[in-house]
């Protein structure tokens, strides 16, 4: 029997169980039925990593009419989470100059400086006292937007991260969003700074890098998608320091350990149970199973960060673990660009809240926390706390 995508799991789960049951029962890959696309779900480490890396899965095929579609405003061709090879490489070289190492340890002191002055503030709700606007802030300041604009930023944002958008509300929010953006670029031009979207009018004017759309549509990805991911993942995983006393208490005794317990958080407090689907480009074998050219695949990353073959005892958090390595910021060409500055948030934000608070707690019964059901991730509404 086939299996159906997307799964019904709790959103309050912090593992996808319909996933780790597939993969136990069924095997690395499995045929599976998205709406009235068949498509395979790519469930072990081995698979997932697999897709990630092997240019015969595609994303620019992917988002070809008629594709596989998990989330409408990434089907886009012209971002670069679309893009493969020479077109690929081209625009993340011009986008990952602002996110090397060196750059994103020069924002560190900045990032602490904005988490100190949000937890001053001692925030009853975690979500709107620090989750939201420390991402959007840090942003924001990289790319040269004004915070000020941060309401209609996260507004376009929350639209833009449905996968339950039609064309037409799509083509909207991407006119809303796209227009301020046009507008930030041509004040740009007349009052350039060391900001992201300078540099990059800069090599769209002097050399033509970049199409005017092209860099409207990934100036539109950097600045949802670069904040609002990171948004919901340092929640989850406040939420699940909070679920293991035991783990949270040993991070606060041993705040070296906040590296790895960054990625063991990754890894197990799921904020996606899938990333962007592919299309292969001709015949492969995925685990022992032959897929056909044409064939949909989907990386279906909660299961792949649970696999007991790559994870011993997946289902425990340890936030000492050794070589955690997850999936969830993606692997290979198209691993997330802005995966350091996300880690170094999360590194930060961590790090004080637990040092700050040291006997933080949930100020509600667990049973009442709510999330985003609008959004294919995991996002707490609220987290409210005491200490």
């Amino acid at each position: 029997m086939s299996a159906t995508f997307p799964f019904t799991t709790d959103r309050s789960l912090d593992n996808e169980p319909e996933a780790q049951e597939l993969l136990a029962r069924r095997g690395p890959v499995v045929p599976a039925t998205m709406g009235p696309i068949e498509i395979w779900l790519a469930l072990s480490y081995a698979a997932c990593k697999q897709v990630l890396t092997d240019p015969r899965f595609s994303r620019e095929e992917a988002t070809r009419p008629g594709g596989p579609v998990t989330l409408p405003s990434a089907a886009n061709p012209l971002v670069l989470t679309s893009m493969d090879g020479r077109r690929h490489a081209r625009t993340r070289k011009l986008v990952a100059s602002a996110f090397s190492p060196r750059m994103v340890a020069l924002l560190e002191p900045r990032v602490q400086e904005i988490v100190d002055s949000l937890l001053d503030a001692s925030p009853v709700d975690l979500v709107s006292g620090l989750c939201v606007p420390l991402p959007t802030m840090v942003i924001c300041e990289l790319l040269g937007a004004p915070y000020s604009d941060a309401p209609d930023i996260r507004r376009w944002t929350g639209r833009l991260m449905t996968g339950r958008l039609t064309p037409e509300e799509l083509r909207e929010v991407e006119d809303e969003m796209q227009g301020y953006l046009a507008d930030l670029v041509e004040e740009k031009r007349v009052r350039p700074d060391d900001k992201l979207i300078t540099a990059l009018v800069l090599a769209h004017d002097e050399g033509g890098h970049l199409t005017s759309a092209e860099l409207l549509a990934n100036l539109q990805m950097l600045l949802a998608a670069g904040h609002d991911t990171t948004v919901n993942q340092l929640g989850n995983s406040l939420l699940t320091l909070l679920r293991h006393p035991a783990e949270m208490q040993r991070l606060i005794d041993s705040p070296a350990l906040i590296g790895t317990a960054v990625d063991e958080l990754l890894r197990f407090s799921r904020l996606i149970a899938a990333t962007l689907p592919r299309v292969t480009t001709e015949a492969v074998s995925l685990e022992g199973v032959q897929l056909p050219a044409g064939a949909a695949v989907l990386p279906v990353l909660s299961s792949a960060n649970r696999d007991p073959a790559v994870f011993p005892d997946p289902d425990r958090l340890d936030v000492g673990r050794d070589n955690a390595a997850p999936l969830a910021m993606g692997f290979g060409p198209h691993y997330c660009v802005g995966a350091q500055l996300a880690k170094l948030e999360l590194r930060i934000a961590l790090t004080s809240v637990l040092k700050r608070f040291p006997g933080l707690r949930l100020a509600v019964d667990e049973s009442s926390l709510s999330y985003r059901m609008e959004t294919n991730v995991r996002a707490l509404v609220s987290l409210p706390v005491a200490w």
